[in-house]
C-alpha cells in the first residue's frame, strides 16, 4: 500500500490488488495517507485451495476494474 502511495503522489498511477479480507485495512492505510479514492482491485477472497481454472474463472470479472484503473486519469 504504501508503495502504492508514494508513486501516486509522484504523479505514477497504479492500481493496487487485495482480497476481500484486506480491503478494510488497505483503505484505511490510503486514508491515512491522504488517498482515499487510491484504485483497489478486490479479489473476491483468498486463492489458497483452488486450482488454476477456478481461480481464473473468479478472477476474469476484475479484468474490467485492472483495465478501468489503469487507463482512468
Amino acid at each position: 500500500m504504501l508503495d502504492a502511495v508514494a508513486l501516486e503522489q509522484r504523479g505514477i498511477p497504479t492500481v493496487t490488488f487485495v482480497t476481500a479480507p484486506f480491503e478494510p485495512a488497505a483503505r484505511a492505510v490510503a486514508r491515512a495517507q491522504g488517498l482515499p479514492d487510491l484504485p483497489l482491485v478486490v479479489i473476491p477472497h483468498d486463492y489458497l485451495v483452488e486450482d488454476d481454472a477456478e481461480v481464473a474463472a473468479r478472477l476474469r470479472p476484475v479484468l474490467e476494474a485492472l483495465c478501468a484503473g489503469i487507463v482512468a486519469p
